[in-house]
């Protein structure tokens, strides 16, 4: 495909160029046909015929009575010389009804002689002008033509002169009529073959641009691959420069992709060992609670906790193992309260705390069940730990635009203000106050696309958990 610009250059101009060549030809032609030539003629003599009755009446004043004879012929004659001088090719003279011919007919376009007189083939057509003229007192223009020949008269009445009229009279000479349809059509050929060159031109242009623009779409669709060939030769090198950075950019995206990847596993790797922390501190803590308990305590205590410890280093064993492998799931989010409640029930019994879940019937959302289930195990026992005894912990779920809200509310007193700062911020393996080391239970939610926040309401201290949710 030629260039835009050359092809401009070179076919536009010229379409433009013939097409107006050959509507001027076609108007001069217009012009020289018999029938403008004849028409153009006709105006012009009766033009002419006004401009000589102005200058024969001009001899007579106004208040004089027409006259019945010409007494000076010699000064009208002079008169319709003189209107005539620019009339190319007019003869002209006086008629009168009654007398038939007087006076000279005048030859205006270079020639010494007059002709005195008319010819015999122009008497009936003169006459007829000018008695017709006289009788409807207006100009008249008469033709008689054959096809390469018209004489044209203007007859136009005198008014001071009784029967008497003023004659024009001029040969045009037509273009023959052969000569004027074949240059016409030579025209019209030109204006056609203009035509098209313009019709090529548009469509090369809306052909050019639907390249370019299928170029352009192809270019910013980074998934599909670049073409490096074109129709469009100024386009050629900036694809193939396009291809070239398409490539270094798709060869970086996959270092990148693999960086990305290595970083999300140290992370996941980071989170795992800071939830074994944890879970340890938690178990250390149980360790040491059966250590200084064990003189005073029974069979029956002992086994208990042995039990609670033991399941504890199950819960911590499950996620370890699972962590990083396991993929998210739909989970019925009033299942998963019941489960949570009725698992934390026992070790609130130690301080007379009741768990109550409460949540919307099919209500479901997606995430890793082990690791969601070890930040909400954590975030309880936390709570347990700090909350009072004889209180309640109540465990709700709603929906809330595309997430699943788990309000967990306690009446403990809240966290101090001058704690404010550290809720979620450090981990504390063994936290001595309430709200504070629980950092590990949000990275754990937000690796799940998750978050959590807190709130004082009124008496009760809130903590709002966020999941995203799955349609049931």
């Amino acid at each position: 495909m030629q260039s835009l610009s050359s092809h401009t250059k070179h076919n536009r101009w010229l379409a433009i160029a013939m097409i107006a060549v050959a509507v001027g030809g076609l108007l001069v032609a217009f012009w020289f046909s018999a029938g403008e030539t004849l028409q153009r003629n006709q105006t012009l003599m009766g033009k002419a015929c006004k401009n000589a009755q102005l200058a024969v009446d001009s001899l007579y004043p106004e208040s004089e009575s027409p006259q019945q004879q010409v007494t000076n012929p010699d000064l009208m004659h002079q008169a319709l010389a003189e209107a005539l001088t620019n009339a190319d090719g007019v003869k002209g003279g006086f008629w009168h009804t009654a007398q038939g011919f007087i006076g000279f007919s005048l030859p205006t376009n270079g020639g010494d002689t007059t002709d005195v007189g008319i010819s015999n083939d122009d008497v009936p057509i003169v006459r007829s002008a000018v008695q017709r003229s006289l009788e409807q007192q207006r100009d008249i223009v008469s033709v008689q033509s054959n096809e390469q020949v018209a004489t044209v008269v203007a007859a136009c009445p005198e008014k001071n002169h009784y029967n008497l009229g003023i004659w024009l009279k001029k040969r045009v000479q037509f273009v023959p009529p052969n000569f004027t349809l074949i240059v016409s059509a030579l025209f019209v050929v030109l204006a056609v073959i203009g035509g098209v060159l313009i019709v090529r031109e548009s469509v090369f242009n809306r052909n050019w641009h639907s390249e370019r623009d299928r170029i352009v779409a192809q270019a910013e669709d980074s998934s599909q691959a670049v073409s490096v060939t074109t129709e469009i030769p100024e386009i050629q090198p900036l694809l193939m420069l396009l291809y070239q950075a398409r490539q270094q950019i798709q060869s970086k995206e996959r270092e990148l992709s693999q960086q990305m990847n290595k970083v999300i596993m140290a992370n996941q790797k980071t989170l795992i060992g800071r939830i074994a922390r944890s879970m340890t501190a938690l178990a250390m803590t149980e360790l040491e609670e059966i250590k200084r308990k064990l003189p005073k305590a029974n069979a029956n205590d002992i086994k208990e906790r042995v039990l609670q410890l033991t399941e504890l280093f199950s819960s911590f064993e499950r996620v370890t193992e699972g962590a990083g492998h396991s993929k998210p799931t739909s989970i019925d989010a009033e299942d998963f309260l019941q489960e949570l409640s009725d698992y934390h029930e026992s070790t609130g019994n130690v301080k007379d705390i009741t768990l109550t879940a409460i949540a919307e019937k099919g209500l479901k959302f997606e995430a890793e069940p082990l690791l969601l289930r070890f930040a909400l195990d954590y975030l309880i026992r936390h709570i347990i730990t700090f909350v009072p005894a004889n209180s309640e912990i109540m465990l709700q779920a709603t929906a809330e635009e595309n997430f699943v809200k788990i309000a967990i509310s306690d009446e403990s007193a809240g966290i101090e203000n001058k704690n404010k700062h550290l809720l979620f911020h450090a981990d504390e393996l063994a936290p001595t106050q309430y709200g504070i080391g629980l950092k590990v239970v949000r990275d754990t939610l937000r690796n799940q696309n998750g978050d959590i926040s807190y709130e004082k309401v009124d008496k009760t201290s809130r903590f709002n958990v966020l999941i995203p949710m799955t349609k049931a």
